[in-house]
Parts: C-alpha cells; sequence; structure tokens
C-alpha cells in the first residue's frame, strides 16, 4: 500500500507524504469505547465518539501476520529527501522537501533455529509491514543462517543510511547498514571478529551525521553502546565508535573504547565504593569503565536535531544509566538505587558522568532508563521505580510507578528536576516507560499500565488479593495461591509543557485489547518467572511529529505466543509546534470495512511484485449477523493456486495460496471459567497438497518446522465452504470480490466479542497444513503477498 497524492471524495482519498496538507473540517470520531483506537467514521451501534482534535490512533497493525514478537524497536525516517529522482530519493518527485516517514521495526528472536532478529518496513504510514529479502545478522541474505539476539535501529538524518544491530550469542555484536532504506544490508561486526574480547549485553545505536569530523572520518558518526559483563565484578559501560558512517570495519579503526575489540583504554576507573563515588567528574575514554555499581543501560542519545529557535545542535552524546549494590555479581542487587547519565561533548573522545537522581530503596529496573532530547537542546530522564520503601511478604517492592526528570539546556546535565510522578494514582502498577521529545517543552511517552496495583514481578496472589509466595509452605498460596490478576494496557501520554515541575501529561489508552494477563518479570535473563513481553518498547516521531508506537501482545491462550503490534498518530496535538496531525479523514477505514492501494503486492521472499493478478487485495470488509461472521475481500482477479504459483515467482517453492482475514478476539472461556484469547482467521484456501479449495476458519496457533513463526491451524469448516462472492461466476469480472463465512461458535469465540486488527491478508502457501500426531507442528510454509489496513469490530464491547 502507498499513500499518493490524489483528489477524491469520501474515505478513499489518501494523504501523500510530501504532499501539500490539505484541511479538514473538525468532524466526530467513533472509537472503541475506553480507548482513543478509531473505531469508525460513519458509526453504529453504541459507540464513544471524540473531537478530531483529541490525540486519535489507528487500529493496531499485526508487524507480521506470523512471526514472534518482544521487545521490539520502531524507527522512522522522518528527515527529508531532495525533491528529484535519485537513488537515494526513490520515490520522491517535485519540489523538495519529500517527506516518506518510511517506518522500520525490529525484535530479537532468540537463539533458536534460523537464529535471527526480524526485520520488517512500512512505506504507507503503518497501515502494513513486510519482510525484505535478508536476515540482517552479518547482513546474510535470507537462503542462509546466523545471528539472532537484542536488535536495535537508527537512520542518518542526511543520507538516511539504515543501522541495525544485533547481538547474536555467544558471539559479538554485528552491524548492518543499508543505503536503499531497509531493502538490502551490508554486514560488519563492530569489532570482535570471531574471538570476541567482551561478553556484551542489550547493544544500543545512534547516528548523527552531521557531527564535527573524528578519526579521519567526514563528520558522519555513528555510536554504539553496550555493558562488557566480561568482568562480572566491574562491568563496564563501553561503546564502539565508527567515524565513516558505520562503513565496514571502521568501528575497530575509530573508537576509544571498543572493549568489543579487547580495547581496554588507559585512565581513571570508577571508584567500586558506593558511598564514594570518585572518578565520576575525571574523564575517561569509556563511558562508566570497571563500576562494580553498574546495573542497566538505555540507549546512546546525540544531540544532533534543532529548529529554527536553536539551528545548531551541540551534538553532544548522553548515555543513561542505573547503579545499585551488587548483591550477586551479574546476577541480583540491592539499595541504595540511583540513576545516572554519562556524557561526551568530543563525539565520544572522553566521558563524564552526573547524577540524576537518589533514590534509595526504590528500584528503577523496571527495565531500561531512557533519555531523550528535544530540538532546544534539553534532556527527559524516564524511568519505572517501586514505590516501597522496604520489603513486603513477597519480597518485592510494591507498585510500580512511572516517573521523569529534566535538565535544560542551559544546565546541561549539572543539575536536574525532582523526579516527577506521572503514574502517581494508586492500583496502577505502570512499566517500560519509552520517551520521546520534539520541540522544547514537547514530550511524547509510553508504558504499559495494569488494572491492578500489584507489582508486575508478583506472580501469585492469596484469595484476598494480596501476593503470596507458591513455594512456602507455610503462605496462603500454598493451597490458595491464583496467578496474578493484572490485565495490562499500553498507555500512550503528551505533555506540551514538560520542562515544568507539575506532572502535565494527558494520558490515553491506545491498544484496542489488553496486550497481556499477569505477572511480566522485569528482571531480564535473570527471570525465573514470565517474560514473554522481554524488556521494553518504544515509540518513534514522524516529521509531522506524531507518534508512532510498537508494542508486544501475548494474549493468547497459549501466552508463549508474542506478537508484534503497531499504531500511529491519526490525530491531536504534534510535539513540533505549527505542525498539524490530520490523517483522519484520510485513514481508509470506515465502519468494519477497509480500501487498500493497488499495486503493492510482494514475493515470497519479500521483494516488490507490482499488481500481480489474484494476489492484489483493494478492499476488504467484514459483518456478524445470526452468530455467523462474513469476510469480503476484492481482488483484482480470481485467486486459485496457479496465480499463487506464478505470483511466488515460480521456482520459489510455492504450491498455492491462501486469502482471507486475521484478527484477535477473546474466545469461550475455559471450564474453570479462566479467560481466553487468539488469533483467529477466516479465509478462502486453494493448496492441492491440502484437498481441495475451501472456505475454512481456525487459529494461528500452529508453529512452523522451518521458520521460527506461527502458522495457519484449519479447525473448522466454512459455513458453507464454498466460498460466495463474484470471483467464482463463469465470467469474472475483474476486480471480483470473495465472500467466506464461519460459524462464530465453531470458531471458538467469546459470545458478543470484539473483533480487533482484522487484516486482510493474500498469502503464499508451500507444502502442506498439516501436522503430524500431538504435534502442532505445521510441514508448509506461508508467505505474505499483500496486506490490507486493520480495522476493528468492537461487537459488544468484550476484550477479555
Amino acid at each position: 500500500m502507498r499513500l499518493r497524492c490524489s483528489v477524491g471524495v469520501g474515505f478513499v482519498v489518501v494523504l501523500v507524504l510530501g504532499c501539500p496538507q490539505v484541511a479538514h473540517a473538525s468532524t466526530t470520531l467513533n472509537t472503541v469505547p475506553g480507548t482513543n483506537v478509531l473505531l469508525s467514521k460513519s458509526g453504529s451501534g453504541p459507540l464513544s465518539s471524540t473531537s478530531s482534535n483529541s490525540n486519535i490512533f489507528s487500529p493496531a497493525a499485526y508487524v507480521d501476520y506470523k512471526r514472534f514478537g518482544g521487545e521490539p524497536t520502531v524507527t522512522v525516517d522522518r528527515f527529508p529527501f531532495p525533491g528529484s529522482n535519485t537513488s537515494a530519493a526513490a520515490r520522491c518527485s517535485g519540489a523538495a522537501p519529500c517527506f516518506k516517514d518510511v517506518i522500520y521495526a525490529s525484535s530479537p528472536n532468540g537463539f533458536v533455529f534460523p537464529h535471527y532478529s526480524p526485520f520488517w518496513k512500512s512505506d504507507d504510514l503503518g497501515q502494513s509491514f513486510r519482510v525484505p529479502c535478508h536476515v540482517l545478522a552479518q547482513g546474510q541474505t535470507c537462503a542462509t543462517g546466523g545471528g539472532g539476539g537484542d536488535s536495535h535501529t537508527a537512520v542518518g538524518q542526511v543520507t538516511h543510511r539504515l543501522l541495525f544491530v544485533d547481538l547474536p550469542g555467544p558471539g559479538c555484536v554485528t552491524s548492518n547498514v543499508s543505503d536503499d532504506l531497509g531493502e538490502t544490508f551490508v554486514g560488519d561486526n563492530a569489532g570482535c571478529g570471531s574471538s570476541p574480547g567482551a561478553i556484551d549485553d542489550r547493544q544500543w545505536v545512534e547516528v548523527d551525521e552531521k557531527a564535527p569530523a573524528c578519526a579521519g572520518g567526514a563528520g558522519q558518526n555513528a555510536y554504539i553502546s553496550f555493558i562488557n559483563v566480561s568482568n562480572v565484578a566491574a562491568p563496564s559501560l563501553s561503546l564502539a565508535r565508527s567515524c565513516h558512517d558505520g562503513n565496514s570495519g571502521t568501528f575497530v579503526t575509530d573508537s576509544v573504547c571498543n572493549t568489543l575489540n579487547a580495547q581496554t583504554p588507559s585512565g581513571p576507573i570508577i571508584d567500586p565504593l558506593p558511598s564514594v563515588g570518585a572518578g565520576d567528574s575525571d574523564p575517561t575514554p569509556c563511558p562508566d569503565p570497571a563500576d562494580a555499581r553498574l546495573q542497566i543501560a538505555g540507549p546512546v542519545v546525540a544531540d544532533r536535531e534543532g529548529y529554527s529557535g536553536r539551528p545548531t545542535p551541540t551534538h553532544d552524546l548522553y548515555i543513561p544509566f542505573v547503579r545499585a549494590t551488587a548483591v550477586i555479581p551479574g546476577v541480583s542487587s540491592g539499595p541504595p538505587y540511583s540513576l545516572w547519565v554519562a556524557k561526551s561533548t568530543d563525539g565520544a573522545e572522553t566521558w563524564t558522568r552526573y547524577k540524576v537522581a537518589e533514590l534509595g530503596d526504590h528500584n528503577p529496573v523496571n527495565l531500561f532508563p531512557r533519555l531523550t532530547i528535544d530540538r532546544g537542546g534539553n534532556l527527559y530522564y524516564t524511568w519505572s521505580q517501586t514505590q516501597g520503601p522496604g520489603q513486603d511478604e513477597s519480597g518485592l517492592l510494591g507498585e510500580q510507578d512511572v516517573y521523569y526528570a529534566f535538565s535544560t539546556a542551559a544546565q546541561a546535565v549539572t543539575s536536574w528536576s525532582e523526579a516527577i510522578p506521572l503514574t502517581k494514582e494508586a492500583n496502577d502498577s505502570a512499566i517500560m516507560p519509552w520517551m520521546v521529545a520534539g520541540d522544547p517543552g514537547q514530550v511524547d511517552l509510553v508504558y504499559y499500565r495494569a488494572s491492578t496495583g500489584l507489582n508486575s514481578n508478583v506472580a501469585f496472589v492469596d484469595d484476598q488479593g494480596n501476593p503470596c509466595d507458591a513455594n512456602d509452605p507455610e503462605a496462603d498460596c500454598n493451597s490458595n495461591g491464583h496467578p496474578n490478576p493484572s490485565v495490562w494496557n499500553v498507555i500512550f501520554g503528551q505533555s506540551q509543557n514538560a520542562l515544568n515541575t507539575g506532572s502535565n501529561f494527558k494520558h490515553v489508552q491506545v491498544t484496542d485489547h489488553p496486550n497481556h494477563i499477569g505477572q511480566i518479570c522485569t528482571a531480564g535473563t535473570a527471570c525465573s518467572g514470565d517474560r514473554d513481553l522481554l524488556d521494553f518498547f518504544t515509540v518513534d516521531l514522524d516529521h509531522l511529529g506524531a507518534a508512532n508506537i510498537i508494542w508486544s501482545d501475548d494474549n493468547t491462550t497459549r501466552t508463549t505466543d508474542t506478537r508484534n503490534k503497531f499504531t500511529r498518530q491519526l490525530s491531536g496535538a504534534s510535539v513540533y509546534k505549527g505542525t498539524t496531525i490530520n490523517l483522519q479523514s484520510s485513514w481508509p477505514i470506515t465502519d468494519h470495512a477497509v480500501t487498500d492501494a493497488k499495486g503493492d503486492t510482494t514475493t515470497t521472499a519479500g521483494l516488490p511484485n507490482g499488481s500481480c493478478a489474484g494476489m492484489d487485495i483493494s478492499a476488504v470488509s467484514e459483518k456478524q449477523a445470526g452468530g455467523l461472521i462474513t469476510v469480503s475481500m476484492t481482488l483484482n482477479g480470481t485467486p486459485d493456486f496457479a496465480k499463487a504459483v506464478t505470483c511466488a515467482p515460480v521456482g520459489a517453492g510455492a504450491t498455492g495460496g491462501l486469502w482471507g482475514a486475521e484478527f484477535w478476539a477473546a474466545r469461550t472461556p475455559a471450564a474453570d471459567g479462566t479467560p481466553q484469547a487468539e488469533n483467529f482467521y477466516i479465509a478462502y484456501r486453494d493448496n492441492p497438497p491440502d484437498g481441495p479449495p475451501r472456505v475454512e476458519a481456525g487459529r494461528m496457533d500452529n508453529t512452523n518446522a522451518t521458520v521460527t513463526s506461527l502458522e495457519f491451524n484449519p479447525t473448522t469448516a466454512g459455513t458453507p465452504a464454498t466460498p460466495g462472492g463474484t470471483c467464482f461466476q463463469t465470467r469474472p469480472p475483474t476486480p471480483c470480490t470473495v465472500v467466506m463465512t464461519a460459524n462464530a461458535d465453531s470458531l471458538g469465540l467469546k459470545p458478543g466479542a470484539g473483533m480487533y486488527s482484522i487484516t486482510g491478508l493474500s498469502v503464499f502457501e508451500a507444502g502442506t497444513a498439516q501436522t503430524p500426531v500431538v504435534l502442532r507442528v505445521e510441514l508448509g510454509n506461508s508467505e505474505q503477498a499483500d496486506a490490507a489496513t486493520p480495522f476493528d469490530d468492537n461487537g459488544t464491547g468484550s476484550t477479555k
């Protein structure tokens, strides 16, 4: 799908990035009750409504209809392209500047076969995503293996070069660069080769292509920060630097403190005594070397963006980190806790450290601290801390709440505001905050918020709802323990006055259904409980100052089937002054229906494939009546296995195709009353290895035998099994429609349940959906050809 300049009537008009903004009259929009998620622009039924001036978000898109997720990163290329048809500005034409707002997403896939971190891109403002043809670890193609740990991305503000870093274990940090908007990558490592000099954890990447030149470079600097934990008792916060925009080999030649390359620079180390802090004001080559109190660190951030009020940023570097007292070095820590930031004013040649806040017993490892810089050079530091003080009977420190502090450009990190609570009301634990800033005082924030004040690490509660230890034979939990009942959602907060010690944030829910139920362990790799969401989620800005949010969702009966979801801000306040966010009128959804751009199919390898016959979706709709769910899809030709094989293309191994819609919905509760939910689908399958063509419905919960992903699991036949619509007439028109119907009860939906993220899909099938006896491992594989913009059907409002 592509948003392009056009003139038309109604919702089919789509807004082009880089095209003139079209003024729209204020209108009333229907949202999912209790949220700020757009439901409909026409409306029917018991809906809530809000003004178009409110912060309204799109229905959640599956970042990938099948691949697993967890701690996802989103990065938006919000920088201007030249207004010409150069290779660097593909698809840009006309007057400069052109803004594409290409969205990149990544997520670790662990160390299981085939060992890679998935990477996705969207060039239609997040209406849909696709997987380009490569496995990013070490720049390998999609036909090879390798890689596979933590991932993070950054984009250059001049060349639009994309940097991707990965953490395959037990190797080293891999670095990859793309100069064609994420379609292909050139791989390198950050300096460790086959004999790493560091055991490292949670690497982050930043790029500043306007920074002052260093070490013979051109002023195009890239930075990778990480903690070297080779010395468990005294780990080092380290930084690998490239003065050549991340070019191959330059993280070795250009670094001052790249401990990945066994580089141990001389200079003072941090005094390990927690009560002293000597050495923090002494410049050191490493951001925080040999620090026994070092716990975790957030991303390295460059002051690289200015505006009319401050056209020249400082290009200073900052890394937020947490100190605590090691209990078991490398495994556990305890109070006192404190927040710090390492700063470099000379392009990572030297660093000094500044205290942000002393927290005492309040544990801030929930999880990574985050620092962001507005275009005026003001700093904002956000974290989640336990309320305490002291431990309760569970050994935990009570409710977690989100805080932030700021330091003005004039203070330059030497002085910080008091810690400002953002979720100070009781009974709503909040964790994993992530903040991004625009113009001075303009800040966006996201976090996970619970329906209870239980610490997220609590696994069980007693009959009164109090934390209890299931391993304690004398605790009530031993006989009456219940799982943590917390219901979690994604919350968006925004402030236009963040340089003020008041809690000047407005908060709205941007998930149309809960993304998690129960415990969320925040101890990282030391977790013994539920860590399905992993350790963070992120938000980024586009050129309009609109929020683009990515998060993880495991709210299914099989909670390990974690998926990544995405939403973007369609209207409301921008964090860039004088800029309008007004996409809600052009967003291609109405009441239970959506339109889709033509010519946006891809091959099985994720390569653009134009308007391939029978695979190109132009519209999708859904309705419920009499216990039946009907999905209608408009295609550019009759769907059949031969067309799918041809579009794959021939030789790619495809044997047929599947056309339908995936969605999330609540399931009928279990026999003991336990809530259940699932990612369902209703589709038409024409794949000869699976028998005659048919309409089927089921769940996305089979696992793939060769790719770390989920697959379509047919559990019930369509009602009827033969599709309706015009595509199967003797002389079908072009375009034509396919109509698929399934019984909601047979499918397993909870009566009255809403259907969320309804996403039209055309996919290629290779092999069979059949599974061995007992196992849920599918012998075949599917890959996306086209995906439509998601929309919601609120039903009667059941989301749990």
